[in-house]
């Protein structure tokens, strides 16, 4: 038994399981509407010495003559909505401070967190 792939897929599966149930929970409960993308925040990453440009969308929507302007908790690598284009928004009633844009919500990490997971866990148990 080695420890480390063990520790390190176990802690892999509960990253992805999370993802995976928050974005379950999550579009349960929610409400679309349309949302205008307003600009996005460019930032740099670093890792292993190279440099990505990541981009966080700023986007609103209007609900009941209130417009909520919201910043995105999910960055991506590209403009995935150009400025100015309409696009669905998700939100919760009540909570329309946290509303996430559809087309950056989605089961993949989570699956590709569980897949990394599935062969560490098994070279740490055999």
């Amino acid at each position: 038994m080695n420890v480390v792939p063990l520790i390190a897929g176990v802690v892999f599966g509960g990253i992805g399981s999370y993802i995976i149930f928050d974005y379950y929970r999550f579009n349960r409960e929610v409400l679309k509407t349309q949302g205008k993308i307003l600009h996005y925040d460019e930032y740099q990453t670093k890792s292993d010495n190279r440099k990505q440009t990541m981009f966080r969308p700023i986007f609103e929507f209007s609900l009941n003559g209130t417009t909520y302007e919201v910043e995105s908790k999910t960055s991506f690598s590209s403009h995935i909505v150009p400025v100015g284009r309409y696009t669905d928004v998700l939100y919760k009633k009540g909570d329309e401070g946290n509303a996430r844009l559809a087309k950056g919500n989605g089961y993949g990490l989570g699956i590709l967190f569980i897949g990394l997971a599935i062969p560490a866990i098994y070279l740490g148990v055999f």
